[in-house]
């Protein structure tokens, strides 16, 4: 029947090759180009503008950048990139958890826990009711813990969830385990610890109660030597440490 039609009705043939010469192609040159400059534009627009975790840099309708609450996670498929907060509720991942926050924070109808404004992620991984650690179960964490935050870091990596400034730390770690390097977990073991030393004075709230057994004090806080001594660091690395998070 179609080919009936192509060779008896002209008429419908002659209509068909002059809409596809009106067509017009716009270069793949001149598309880069459009797209580079508007990349641009939006880079330029936001680059002063600091946003919060959980959201990220939009231009509205009147083309100005502000922020807005991150749209939407992706899910790691992963239970170790998971977090717990302090208040025991677990998240798919602390993208999910900032998100959450975001939300309430501005009164969106998503917000589903209003309390998530006050809370803080407290460690990765599914919330457990954790006890007090056995004889081996204290042996084995030093060893456990490294191998973890390293996959962890560079998970984090690969999701380019990672601050800028550690990507270095994940390169060398690379590097270092496919030289079978022993200790290439080392730069997540310094990562980590930046991480949880939000007030910059080189100790971490001992509150986080998969850290307990670290400290060697009464002080409710694991300092830097604390940490990297339970943790297998060299002193250089502890030296490096300090300098490092003071960033």
């Amino acid at each position: 029947m179609f080919c009936s039609m192509w060779e008896h009705d002209t008429s419908w043939r002659m209509e068909f090759i002059y809409a596809e010469s009106e067509v017009k192609y716009v270069p793949n040159e001149e598309l880069k180009i459009v797209n580079e400059q508007l990349i641009n534009d939006f880079q330029d627009r936001c680059a002063s503008t600091k946003c919060r975790d959980g959201e990220t840099c939009i231009l509205n309708k009147d083309g100005d950048a502000e922020c807005a609450c991150v749209a939407q996670c992706e899910d790691p498929k992963d239970e170790r990139l998971m977090v717990c907060t302090k208040a025991n509720h677990t998240y798919t991942s602390d993208c999910e958890f900032y998100q959450m926050q975001c939300w309430c924070r501005r009164n969106d109808e998503r917000c589903t826990r209003q309390e998530a404004v006050s809370d803080s992620i407290d460690y990765f991984g599914r919330c457990q009711n954790l006890g007090i650690c056995t004889a081996f179960e204290l042996e084995v964490f030093p060893k456990r813990m490294t191998t973890w935050l390293g996959e962890i870091l560079d998970a984090l990596f690969v999701r380019k969830d990672l601050d800028a400034k550690y990507e270095v730390l994940v390169n060398e770690a690379r590097k270092m385990k496919l030289s079978n390097t022993e200790k290439w977990w080392r730069n997540a073991v310094l990562w980590e610890f930046c991480e949880l030393d939000r007030t910059h004075d080189n100790s971490v709230n001992n509150g986080n109660s998969s850290f307990r057994s670290i400290t060697q004090n009464n002080d409710n806080k694991i300092s830097s030597e604390e940490w990297g001594t339970c943790l297998g660091l060299e002193k250089g690395d502890m030296t490096f440490l300090k300098t490092f998070c003071s960033h």
